[in-house]
């Protein structure tokens, strides 16, 4: 029971990362996203029991990966981490669904607090129903479980909150590294890559900040580069190695996988596949129709910025954290794409580019919005007459 309650207050304490100031808190919109991460936690739980998954491995351990060392990233750490709550505070396999889950809920915390820095940056609140953003189902069903996708959750959130203004946040994106290095070691060449890669195209970083913190993100990107490498037994000097490992992740859907194979689908459908499908043509049950109403949602949103891509060019060129989620997100697309072997792990790989997406759809509709407020005109006070003169003279 105190492991599900140190959850819970953890999600409900989260309210403070999402609005760390008195103005604007929106705790009716905080509630009803919490409320929906519980529930996507019971129903990640039940789901369990229909469908073999990996919570199962974490929570009873039955390969003895806690014989391995501590040290280890991965599934190993999880599995460490799992059992080192256990011993220590306890707890039943739903209790640890309801604590992992505020890893999750924090993550979600971060997205709005990042909405909510844009928003003061324009000198506007955020709208309503931008916070519409956040609800998606897959963002909270996916996360809310045991397991790596919570805290890697967390971790891409905050190293988009960290980017947001980096010169003043550098050690935060130090710590959503440091997740992402025990969680998910693969992914942080990713998050180099967006910060190099802003660094080098945004307009309004200073000649000064590109020539100190180039070097620095290039060097940490190579360091990642190979630290990701060796956490997936890659050799990055050998095309062979890659390609090998590339081809063998594919040929994984013919033993392993859960509705369309990928592995033989040129590229550019092997994109469409993992962004948005299961879709209504292709998919059956209950889960699958709510797969396919968030793919709706997640087409018609980019769609939105596919119609607004002048606008998304000029953020792009001028807003630092734009820039960052254009090249994270366009990147680690494409190598999802071409390593996802099939539906089922794609709708949960997708979820760490996400948050990249929903912060470029919101800044859009944040500046539109913006760029459609009503100009205020300071009206100069008339000269006063000489009438008026005379009486104010008496």
């Amino acid at each position: 029971m105190i492991v599900s309650l140190l959850g819970l207050v953890i999600s409900l304490f989260a309210y403070l990362i999402a609005f760390p100031s008195d103005r604007g808190r929106r705790f009716d919109v905080y509630f009803a996203l919490l409320g929906l991460h519980v529930i996507a936690a019971i129903g990640f739980w039940l789901q369990s029991f229909e469908s073999a998954m990996d919570a199962f491995m974490y929570y009873r351990d039955p390969y003895h990966y806690v014989r391995e060392s501590p040290f280890s990233s991965g599934t190993i750490f999880i599995v460490h981490f799992t059992q080192g709550i256990r011993t220590w505070l306890g707890g039943s396999f739903f209790d640890h669904f309801l604590f992992y889950q505020c890893f999750g809920m924090i993550g979600v915390a971060l997205l709005m607090r990042s909405l909510g820095d844009i928003a003061e940056s324009l000198e506007m609140p955020v709208p309503i129903e931008t916070y519409l953003l956040l609800f998606l189902p897959g963002l909270h069903f996916w996360t809310a479980g045991i397991g790596k996708d919570a805290p890697m959750l967390l971790a891409v959130s905050l190293a988009i909150w960290s980017v947001i203004r980096l010169d003043k946040r550098f050690a935060w994106l130090g710590l959503a590294l440091v997740i992402m290095a025990l969680v998910r070691p693969h992914i942080m060449p990713f998050v180099g890559a967006g910060v190099v890669g802003a660094l080098m195209l945004s307009r309004r970083t200073s000649p000064r900040l590109r020539l100190i913190l180039t070097p620095v993100a290039a060097a940490g990107f190579v360091f990642m580069l190979f630290r990701a490498a060796e956490s997936l037994n890659i050799d990055t000097v050998s095309v062979d190695s890659l390609s090998g490992f590339v081809d063998q992740q594919q040929s994984f859907g013919d033993d392993y996988g859960s509705g369309a194979n990928l592995g033989d689908l040129p590229l550019p459908l092997k994109i469409f596949t993992l962004m948005f499908r299961p879709f209504w043509f292709d998919t059956g049950g209950l889960m699958g129709y709510a797969a396919s109403a968030e793919n709706t949602v997640l087409l018609g949103l980019f769609l939105y910025l596919l119609y607004h891509w002048k606008l998304l060019w000029n953020l792009g060129r001028s807003v630092f954290v734009v820039t960052y989620c254009v090249v994270y997100g366009s990147l680690l697309t494409l190598s999802l794409a071409m390593v996802s072997y099939n539906i089922g792990l794609g709708q949960r790989m997708k979820m760490m580019v996400i948050p990249a997406i929903l912060l470029l759809v919101g800044t859009v509709y944040l500046y539109k919005k913006y760029l459609g407020r009503p100009l205020t005109v300071v009206q100069p006070e008339p000269s006063p007459g000489p009438a008026e003169s005379a009486a104010a003279r008496a």
